[in-house]
């Protein structure tokens, strides 16, 4: 039996899920400007191609969003060709590029958690943890699976990471779970107390309250 999203109202956007508000609200707390769905795109070789619609595009980031609630909701093989610039999404603010990577598409999956670290010795605050998100990027004909954490305002996206196929167009599924999908919860990352806004975000992100109106 299949879970039916909820749909919900947040900053004057119907959202098709409560995750997608969530994330709404994450991208307020930290500071990143937002738009939602914008535009739906035919993505794939000729004669194959299919309509996507995009969840987010985050305009000073250059990137478009994609948001499921687990791994096995995401179609692989549309959000693969969506990734290869010749026949995937535009780049309406031309590309973002990171060590000669055109970085495409981040999965953001369940509002992670992101808490404070503590000396196991002193006992004194050591910083934080935080989720690392999986990015698709697009090199010299290949797509990439790297790293995105974020930080106050921004972004801080590692591309190299796992191969994941090419614009032949070849994909590799075996890896899924570990090279391919949402990292969400994940591994971790230890960030700087300058971070902290990330993780007040995420906290806000997944105590927000929607039942009332539109302010979580």
């Amino acid at each position: 039996m299949s879970i039916r999203a909820i749909e919900t109202s947040y900053a004057g956007h119907r959202f098709r899920s409560r995750l997608e508000a969530r994330w709404a609200v994450f991208f307020d707390k930290i500071g990143i400007r937002w738009e939602y769905e914008p535009q739906g795109y035919a993505v794939g070789p000729d004669g194959g191609r299919k309509p996507y619609l995009p969840d987010f595009w985050l305009p000073k980031e250059k990137l478009w969003v994609e948001v499921k609630g687990s791994e096995e909701q995401l179609d692989v093989e549309l959000l693969f060709h969506a990734v290869i610039p010749h026949y995937g999404l535009p780049n309406p603010a031309g590309p973002q590029l990171i060590n000669e990577h055109q970085v495409r598409l981040l999965i953001l999956g369940p509002i992670g958690r992101a808490d404070s670290l503590v000396h196991s010795t002193t006992g004194e605050h050591a910083g934080y943890s935080q989720p690392a998100h999986t990015v698709l990027t697009f090199r010299k004909g290949d797509v990439f699976q790297g790293m995105a954490c974020f930080f106050a305002g921004g972004i801080d996206i590692t591309p190299e990471g796992g191969l994941v196929g090419n614009d032949g167009p070849y994909i590799d599924w075996e890896g899924r779970g570990t090279r391919w999908g949402n990292w969400v919860g994940g591994g971790g990352l230890i960030s700087e107390d300058r971070d902290e806004a990330a993780h007040a975000a995420y906290r806000a992100a997944r105590s927000a309250r929607f039942e009332h109106g539109q302010t979580p």
